[in-house]
């Protein structure tokens, strides 16, 4: 059994994948990390790649709504971990080469959307690009969504939960950590650690409080979005608020005021 769902990762640290799709330029003395869903695009993404997924295997919606629909029930009574764990579930046996073609598929579909992307937020990554920082996506998804967006973004880096896959390629229907609330915090301490960064110096960026610890972990909190919690955290610490507006990748459509 391996981890990774066919992507093997540059390093693990207990049971998430950490991959560094290229070097950062230089020698970055910062980091900026980014929550995926809701923070730099508009949609959660794992419900959309569930759609897509469901849909090119004959779906005409139905069983779409009845898993979103138990997710979204799980969310309400229970820790988004778990939420995150049972989604997994659903690709038992799937092979993980397949399931990884039809992220790219989805994705290049999705970024044409009016609306794909929270502009503030891809306008903050280039310009941490453009300042030469490391720049990292942290999400609870996984590699099939998240490697075509941090091609497309330049992104350096990938923290994210890794469905386990069996020694025929196929998944088991686990995951190994689910990076989400707590797991992100630790994983953004370790990156930090690992590259020898100064946490103050680090930026992150969520858009719901169980981003909180992420946000806590760097010198520099930035909320997308209007959670209260998040929005309180980056006031009291100097932090600031972007808008949660959506647009083109090109920065073409919609914009933010």
């Amino acid at each position: 059994m391996s981890d990774g769902a066919g992507l093997p990762p540059e390093f693990t640290h207990e049971g998430y994948a950490v991959r560094e799709r290229r070097p950062a330029g230089g020698s970055p003395r910062s980091a900026a990390f980014f929550d995926v869903d809701e923070t730099l695009i508009t949609v959660k993404s794992m419900f959309a790649f569930l759609r897509h997924w469901l849909a090119r295997n004959g779906d005409d919606g139905t069983l779409y709504r009845r898993r979103a629909d138990a997710l979204r029930e799980m969310a309400a009574r229970l820790p988004r971990e778990e939420g995150n764990r049972a989604y997994y579930t659903f690709f038992a046996g799937v092979p993980a080469a397949g399931l990884l073609a039809a992220g790219r598929e989805w994705y290049a579909a999705y970024r044409m959307g009016p609306d794909a992307f929270v502009t503030a937020t891809v306008r903050a990554l280039a310009r941490h690009q453009a300042a030469g920082d490391r720049t990292v996506l942290v999400s609870g998804g996984f590699a099939a969504c998240l490697e075509p967006l941090a091609e497309d973004l330049g992104v350096d880096l990938i923290l994210c939960s890794t469905p386990l896959v069996s020694a025929d390629g196929t998944l088991t229907g686990e995951v190994g950590t689910a990076m989400i609330g707590k797991a992100k915090a630790v994983a953004v301490d370790r990156t930090i650690a690992e590259f020898g960064l100064p946490a103050a110096d680090c930026w992150a960026y969520g858009d719901h409080s169980s981003d909180l610890g992420m946000l806590s972990s760097v010198g520099h909190p930035v909320a997308v979005g209007d959670d209260p919690v998040l929005c309180a955290h980056v006031r009291r610490h100097g932090g600031s608020v972007l808008p949660m507006t959506g647009g083109r990748r090109d920065g073409t459509g919609r914009t933010d005021p």
